[in-house]
């Protein structure tokens, strides 16, 4: 029996690449826009219970934006693409992310944006609609259960991954798993560089996830026929 035909790796680096914006963009919005996630819903929902139950209304509006433009993101994410091969999906998808991002960074650059400012408010909305079609590439990717946007799911899989490899004596871990390890570290690296941007109060912080999405959208454009 013939091995599986292996993915293409270019998709890799795209798994990276949004994975790492992923981690970068939650930073950049909890840190700076009122302690709102606009990648992870999941956190992102558990906020807006709390901020509801302690009245802080600005910063539960700022979560309930960024569940609705996810949302919204991913509804059109899917209603765009529908049909579409992966090819160009992915260029309608991470194109869409990249004008969304790059709107996001001219309005960031201008000065301050207090939580509950009406600029702030759009800075989450263009946040969390990046993140909602970003979601549906890790759909049209499909590779190794890995969503691109939050990965509570990928570390229980590659966790898995790992428990399998130790009980069955494998000599190495699964591609699978070694797949999830690296987009679980890269989402964190994202973060982790988000972090020290912001620690500096470095002005273009909002750049970092419109650079590794436009590098993504190269990489998907130079593969566009495979």
């Amino acid at each position: 029996m013939p091995p599986p035909e292996q993915p293409p790796r270019y998709l890799d680096y795209i798994l990276g690449l949004t994975g790492f914006a992923a981690g970068a963009v939650d930073i950049i919005s909890f840190a700076k826009l009122g302690g709102v996630f606009a990648s992870a819903m999941t956190g992102n929902l558990a906020f807006l219970g709390l901020y509801l139950a302690r009245f802080s209304f600005a910063s539960a509006i700022g979560s309930a934006i960024a569940l609705f433009g996810f949302t919204a993101g991913a509804a059109a994410g899917h209603l765009l693409t529908r049909g579409k091969s992966r090819a160009a999906s992915l260029q309608i998808l991470l194109g869409g992310e990249v004008l969304l991002l790059a709107l996001l960074v001219l309005l960031w650059l201008p000065g301050h944006h207090p939580n509950g400012s009406a600029s702030a408010d759009a800075l989450i909305t263009f946040l969390a609609v990046s993140m909602g079609l970003q979601s549906i590439v890790g759909k049209k990717i499909n590779l190794s259960n890995i969503p691109t946007v939050v990965f509570t799911s990928t570390l229980t899989n590659l966790v898995i991954g790992i428990a399998d490899t130790i009980v069955n004596k494998t000599p190495e871990l699964s591609e699978d798993t070694k797949r999830q390890i690296g987009s679980f570290l890269l989402y964190f690296a994202g973060a982790l560089c988000a972090g020290f941007l912001v620690f500096l109060d470095f002005m273009f912080v909002a750049a970092l996830p419109f650079l590794a999405i436009s590098a993504a959208m190269v990489i998907q454009f130079r593969h566009r026929r495979e």
